[in-house]
């Protein structure tokens, strides 16, 4: 039998921390459990879900809404508890609401004929005008870098995007294979780093290609 079971549920949005949890007690059999949450909304009702099962309940704040909860389960009949019922998970804000990534890869949208795709990924960076929630970042890689820099119309559009808050972001490497560097004409240069960072703290990556 495992001395401690380790369930990291920081970064899942609630309800995920206590179903995690819920499963670690279904297919752990280990007497101690740790679970790790980033917020106080999980810290509640993770302890709220553990108590309920009759557990020992210690919470330790590790600092900047961080939590270590270790449960200890009890080892003979579980003992006679006053039920808590778990909190209502809280609305996300308007700003982690709109955290979505744009991604594109290519000049062109779609298959087929190149002029014709090109026409649609122009009307398709024309429409996010006016769709909300605007993207919080447009992430220009391989041929999309000639969208910030050669394409007139669809400098035109991603520009009027970037004054509405969009980050408008062109891969360094692609700028300088095509020899377009200093022809950026909207946004800024980025690296790999930042695009897999973009990546790992978007709600959603959505992309034409």
């Amino acid at each position: 039998m495992n001395d401690i079971f380790t369930v990291d549920a920081r970064g899942l949005s609630c309800p995920q921390p206590v179903l995690e949890t819920k499963r670690a007690f279904e297919e752990s059999d280990a007497l101690q459990l740790k679970i790790l949450v980033d917020n106080a909304a999980s810290k509640e009702n993770v302890k709220r879900f553990a108590t309920n099962q009759g557990c020992e309940v210690q919470i330790q704040g590790l600092g900047a809404e961080q939590y270590e909860i270790l449960v200890r389960r009890p080892t003979g009949e579980p003992p006679a508890v006053a039920i808590q019922e778990l909190l209502p998970c809280p609305l996300p804000d308007a700003a982690e609401s709109r955290k979505n990534v744009l991604y594109i890869g290519t000049d062109s949208m779609g298959l087929g004929d190149e002029e014709l795709g090109q026409k649609l990924m122009r009307g398709f960076l024309r429409t996010w005008i006016d769709i909300t929630p605007l993207p919080w970042r447009m992430i220009l890689i391989n041929s999309g870098v000639k969208l910030s820099t050669l394409d007139e119309e669809a400098v035109e559009a991603i520009s009027l995007l970037e004054e509405r808050g969009v980050e408008v972001l062109s891969c360094g490497t692609c700028l300088q294979h095509f020899g377009l560097t200093d022809k950026l004409r909207v946004g800024r240069v980025t690296n790999m780093f930042e695009v897999i960072e973009s990546f790992n703290s978007a709600n959603k990556v959505i992309s034409p290609d």
